[in-house]
């Protein structure tokens, strides 16, 4: 019996339909299994993503917002950013969408600040995104952002954060271009693993920073670590696969593509497939070495510090030592003939003197106690005359000389700057042990708050001296130490190591820094910031070694006796009339009794109970018109530095020859 053509036709269209249908299902599992994966890699990241209409209403947002801002969905649904912004943030955060809207072109905003429900100030990182219909007429502005306030973690903010699509087939396209938009947006580098824990994807930041491409990470699993650490890597990367242990902050290294070795914070965490199953391993990669440079010149700046007390409280003590050394030579030579047979050698004791005050000084710049004689310098003829003398020490080594000749001026002290060349040029010179060049070159700079903050500085106007030898150069090891006191790759007993470290804190006390820049057989670089003045520069002056005698009353106070008597011999062999204390309250008792009588006192700044600084204020209470000569082992350092300023009438630094300390009697005894 022939088929009913009408059932025929029937059946046909049910064929039709329930082909349809199964087409139908496999789209709507493919969609699922994208949506799927679009939510587990978004829970795994924590940036904030939100959307608002053209009047700065929030329409869609993920659960991160809610965190950052502190209100609920419900809350935050139609909130103008006016609502949670500060008014000064509102009103820069209107021109700056204002001009997203007008030139579409993506805004980055780097310190976007709101205000969270519990009063809480946040500040955000955003890059902000024109939204355009179909037709290209603009609807609405994107955010992708991050909350540097709290440093929260991105797989942590954003696994909170799930966006919900109320028609999967409208929706997954979008879902799909957000999910990349986030990886593509993201400072951070990121890389995919499958669970095979190969490499499947790379967003633009991992390229951007390791300068690796996907093709070239194929079938590499350790993404270019040092030996040492791949296996470890290995290791942590398979656990977290297998047991979904997520890890956060772990620091390690990644060499790039140049040849770099980086440092760098991951973090990773297990996403699973369409299925449920784990379908391999999202990385977070971030750059922190600059970061760990900072780190390590914090470490640094305290290691200083506490070697420079160290340093300075010998320093001070020793200086009192050669006081009393030099005090004494200084009366022993002061009639003696210099063709007496001991004449010569009291005067080699003399240099040794010297010598032994020029170390103490050299310990003190670690110390960074203070600067002697501060005025406006052209470091130009500073390094020029100090470039002759050098030259003509060191016949092997040849100076070259590339100076600004608009350089600003700085307000430094010369002698110190003197000594902080001499002691480069003599570095220099130890790496070049056959002879070779240096060059010094001078500019004007100005550096920003990423170059000054590493050194709690200031931005703004700076000199910079460059210094190059081309000599052995240094490996990263003796980098690490270089302004190490008492650090040196010279033989023992052929460098006190005190050179470069005494350069560190004389220009660290100068609020400059020093960088150094060496490679192994390729020679060494440092160079010197120090902060430009506008004053017009001040010649030094070359003072007069002749004695100058006198008359008049002085009281001199100090607790060392040593050098209590030795001064008090100085002062009367200058013709003087001296009465002594050996502590601040014996001397304000003696001062408070017979200030009539006294013309001037000379005071120790660091004395046990009433302190110089205490002594001075309860002299000038007694006598607003005294005049005060404050006489340390330290240098100028903050505490004599104030009472310069409160009207202190000089200061001479331990040890002294009878030659300055009559010269700065006589100074002082001049004032009116």
């Amino acid at each position: 019996m022939p088929a009913d053509p009408v059932n025929v036709q029937l059946k046909q269209q049910i064929e039709k339909l329930e082909k349809e249908i199964s087409e139908l299902r496999r789209n709507e599992v493919h969609l699922r299994s994208s949506e799927e994966r679009f939510q587990s890699i978004f829970n795994s990241m924590k940036d904030i993503y939100f959307e608002m209409d053209l009047k700065g209403n929030l329409i869609h947002f993920n659960q991160a917002v809610c965190e950052a801002y502190g209100y609920s969905v419900e809350e935050l649904v139609g909130m103008n950013n006016r609502q949670y912004a500060t008014p000064e943030a509102a009103k820069r955060m209107y021109d700056i969408f204002h001009q997203l809207y007008l030139t579409g072109e993506p805004a980055d905003i780097t310190d976007y600040e709101i205000m969270s429900k519990n009063g809480k100030r946040h500040s955000l990182e955003v890059s902000a995104y024109l939204i355009k219909d179909k037709n290209g007429k603009p609807i609405g502005f994107r955010g992708i952002g991050r909350d540097v306030t709290d440093k929260i973690k991105i797989e942590e903010t954003l696994k909170k954060g799930r966006l919900r699509y109320r028609e999967l087939f409208k929706e997954a396209h979008r879902a799909e271009e957000l999910y990349q938009s986030l990886l593509n947006s993201s400072p951070d580098a990121i890389a995919l693993l499958d669970a095979c824990l190969q490499i499947q994807f790379v967003n633009p930041a991992f390229i951007h920073i390791f300068g690796w491409a996907l093709d070239e990470l194929k079938n590499d699993k350790n993404l270019h670590i040092p030996k040492p650490l791949k296996q470890p890597f290995s290791n942590l990367i398979k656990k977290v696969f297998d047991q979904d242990q997520p890890i956060r902050g772990y620091e390690t290294q990644r060499y790039t593509k140049d040849g770099r070795l980086l440092d760098v914070s991951i973090s990773a965490s297990r996403y699973l497939d369409h299925a449920g199953d784990p379908g391999g391993v999202l990385l977070i990669m971030r750059d922190i070495s600059e970061a760990k440079r900072y780190q390590w010149h914090m470490q640094q700046a305290q290691k200083m510090e506490s070697l420079g007390t160290l340093a300075g409280g010998i320093a001070h003590d020793f200086n009192n030592l050669l006081m009393g050394i030099q005090g004494r030579l200084s009366l022993l030579m002061l009639h003696k003939n210099p063709k007496d047979v001991d004449y010569k050698h009291l005067k080699e004791i003399d240099d040794y003197i010297i010598r032994a005050a020029d170390l103490t000084r050299q310990m003190l710049g670690i110390a960074r106690s203070g600067k002697f004689e501060v005025k406006p310098t052209d470091l130009n003829d500073l390094i020029k005359k100090q470039n002759v003398m050098f030259g003509r020490t060191k016949k092997g080594v040849i100076l070259h000389e590339e100076l600004d000749d608009q350089l600003l001026t700085v307000e430094v002290d010369q002698r110190q700057i003197e000594q902080v060349l001499l002691n480069m040029y003599v570095n220099a010179s130890h790496a070049m042990s056959d002879g070779g060049d240096i060059y010094v070159r001078t500019a004007n700079v100005f550096l920003d708050k990423t170059r000054t903050d590493p050194y709690v500085l200031e931005p703004g106007k700076y000199v910079q001296i460059s210094i190059t030898d081309t000599g052995t150069g240094m490996d990263q090891a003796t980098l690490k130490r270089v302004f190490e006191p008492f650090f040196s790759t010279k033989e023992r007993g052929r460098g006190t190591g005190l050179g470069l470290a005494s350069a560190y804190g004389i220009i660290k006390n100068h609020d400059g820094f020093i960088t150094v820049y060496s490679e192994k057989g390729k020679g060494t670089t440092f160079n010197v910031f120090i902060p430009a003045s506008s004053k017009a520069a001040e010649m030094e002056t070359i003072c007069d070694q002749a004695i100058i005698e006198g008359q008049g009353h002085i009281l001199l106070i100090d607790d060392e006796q040593m050098v209590l008597s030795v001064a008090e011999e100085m002062v009367q062999a200058l013709g003087y009339q001296v009465t002594v204390a050996s502590d601040g309250q014996k001397g304000l008792d003696i001062y408070r009794k017979n200030h009539g009588q006294i013309d001037m006192v000379i005071l120790d700044l660091i004395m046990p109970g009433v302190g110089g600084a205490e002594a001075f204020d309860q002299l000038k209470a007694i006598n607003p018109n005294v005049k005060v000569l404050l006489s340390s082992g330290y240098s100028i350092n903050g505490q004599a530095s104030s009472l310069m300023k409160r009207g202190c009438s000089g200061f001479i630094q331990k040890p002294f020859s009878i030659q300055d300390l009559s010269r700065k009697i006589s100074e002082v005894m001049k004032l009116s």
